[in-house]
């Protein structure tokens, strides 16, 4: 998930440039704060003043039922985990150090970067997003906010991850109503199931009684 400073052509040129770097160095790399280190050399030559990009790249291995990630200087992620006991959700923002791709020199880029690895179990919920979602405002100059966000995944995260995402949506927009859209914005849910063996095994599993 990438956010690229400033509109216009030149936005969108480093935007594709942008892509398509990553694509060529990414199958070099096992991690993703290797990889976001080898961008930003790649980009350094290629972003002008006053333009930079965030990014937050992400892995998740089905396997080991993980996912890690790096952030460079991007939205923090959300991870929505169930809480069968209390009958709600858990949701935890994120977080974890690094700056925009193109801001700093390497060496300062890969000093503040940090990778950091979570549980990714069957039933869990990631969600990624640009601040066009969060700082969306409304008529009165309000800011949608990462609150409200949190909001919308408490009652939307039973439900597959397209709904959710289209949930999302429709609550950004009931909450800007008329005002104009200020910054577009791209959002991507990953929710992790069960495979289909494992939950049939489940399903055939004679209950205790």
């Amino acid at each position: 998930m990438a956010d690229v400073s400033g509109k216009g052509i030149a936005a969108s040129l480093l935007m594709a440039i942008c892509r398509t770097n990553l694509r060529q160095i990414a199958p070099r790399h096992a991690t993703p704060a290797a990889a976001l280190c080898e961008l930003n050399r790649a980009l350094g030559r290629e972003i002008g003043a006053g333009l930079y990009i965030t990014m937050l790249y992400a892995i998740i291995d089905v396997a080991r039922h993980e996912v890690t990630f790096a952030r460079a200087g991007h939205e923090l992620p959300l991870l929505v985990r169930p809480y069968p006991a209390r009958g709600v959700p858990r949701l935890e923002f994120l977080a974890s150090e690094g700056m925009a791709l193109g801001m700093v020199a390497d060496d300062l880029f890969g000093s503040t970067l940090a990778e950091r690895t979570v549980p990714f179990v069957p039933g869990d919920l990631l969600v990624l997003y640009t601040d066009g979602i969060t700082e969306a405002p409304n008529e009165e100059g309000k800011e949608f906010s990462g609150a409200r966000l949190v909001d919308v995944l408490r009652t939307h995260s039973h439900h597959p991850a397209r709904e959710i995402n289209a949930g999302i949506i429709a609550a950004v927009e009931r909450f800007v109503g008329e005002a104009p859209q200020r910054d577009d914005f791209s959002l991507v849910t990953v929710k992790r199931v069960e495979p289909r063996g494992e939950a049939a095994r489940k399903e055939q599993t004679p209950k205790n009684r």
